[in-house]
């Protein structure tokens, strides 16, 4: 029998109120914490082999990064951070090109995206003394949290790596306390298995503050594909076949037309290319797996075509060689945008 929606909530309703007889602790208030327990979990791995408060930049992603969906042309930072003891700010550069600044609490709510700010980010929690000075005030539901930088490189590594060197985080060093619940095995299995279920039903919601978001699907998110930014940072539209509905071949070219007018002036735009067998980026001898709105030819009317072919060839061309998808990240996106690629398979 194949199910439908409807039936996996009625699934979970029935295991949310399973008792001892399937568990011996609370499926729900396990669902609940999740997005927590994942955030420190990933958090204690990186203080393994770092510090609080220490940014660490990826470079440039390749086929060699096991990164699922990342975007090649940009240069990644993150630190995790504590201000139980105190605020802390994050100083940044002037860039020309596409900067920001993504703050994320250990509920995993991202609590604010600043895209090439004026002034130093402040990160503070109610009741602490507010420092003298022009910030971009974040206030944060939790001590910890995340922070994640994206500097778009266009032929400009060197600049980039440069521009490092100032975005620096003046504290965020304190204390970490905190104790996870425990779960049984078995109330763990059953979580997941609901978490599990509704990944094909979720859209993929990210909260700025707790309430926003019911628990199964922050949950699901979470385990999807944690630490995205919300719709009004970024908009996404995945494109998988070609014109007749075929899904796309690393045989065959395909010319695709991305629509003009979808991206605020201080936005950008970016098409990238994923096998489809793992999502990472695909090996090509060109080292090509993008094209952006800084590294592409503009047609006159705004759009911009795109060539996927074999040999990468064609304007504005990027590599495939096996079966693959692609995602139209529209950063900074003009609300409403029309996202809708054209394709023409050659």
């Amino acid at each position: 029998m194949k199910f439908k929606l409807k039936h996996y909530l009625a699934i979970a309703i029935v295991a949310l109120s399973i008792n001892s007889a399937f568990a011996q602790d609370n499926v729900l208030e396990y669902i609940k914490d999740y997005p927590k327990l994942e955030q420190f979990r990933l958090m204690y791995a990186w203080l393994e082999n770092n510090e609080l408060g220490t940014l660490l930049f990826s470079g440039l992603s390749n086929a060699e990064t096991k990164t699922k969906n990342v975007q090649a042309s940009v240069d990644y930072g993150s630190s995790w951070f504590s201000i139980s003891d105190a605020p802390a700010t994050i100083n940044v550069p002037k860039y020309d090109r596409y900067f920001s600044v993504s703050v994320y609490d250990m509920k995993h709510n991202i609590r604010g995206v600043f895209v090439n700010p004026e002034n130093p980010i402040l990160l503070i929690r109610p009741g602490q003394k507010m420092p003298k000075g022009e910030f971009h005030a974040v206030e944060l539901e939790t001590d910890q949290g995340l922070i994640i930088t994206r500097m778009v490189v266009a032929n400009n590594m060197a600049k980039v790596e440069e521009l490092r060197k100032s975005i620096v985080i003046e504290g965020g060093k304190g204390e970490i306390d905190y104790e996870a619940k425990e779960f049984s095995k078995k109330t763990i299995k059953w979580g997941n298995s609901l978490i599990d279920a509704s990944i094909p039903y979720i859209k993929a919601i990210y909260p700025q503050k707790s309430g926003e978001v019911d628990p199964i699907t922050l949950a699901a998110v979470v385990k999807r594909a944690r630490h995205g930014a919300p719709a009004q940072a970024v908009k996404y539209s995945v494109i998988a076949t070609d014109e007749k509905g075929q899904p796309f071949t690393g045989k065959d070219t395909y010319e695709l037309t991305i629509p003009p007018n979808i991206v605020h002036k201080k936005g950008y735009m970016s098409i990238t290319l994923y096998g489809v067998d793992n999502r990472l980026l695909i090996p090509n001898e060109k080292i090509v797996y993008d094209r952006t709105s800084y590294s592409s030819r503009q047609n006159d009317d705004g759009t911009y075509t795109v060539t996927l072919s074999p040999t990468g060839k064609g304007l504005n061309g990027i590599p495939t060689g096996k079966a693959f998808y692609a995602i139209l990240r529209a950063c900074v996106p003009i609300k409403d945008a029309d996202m809708t690629v054209i394709v023409n398979k050659k």
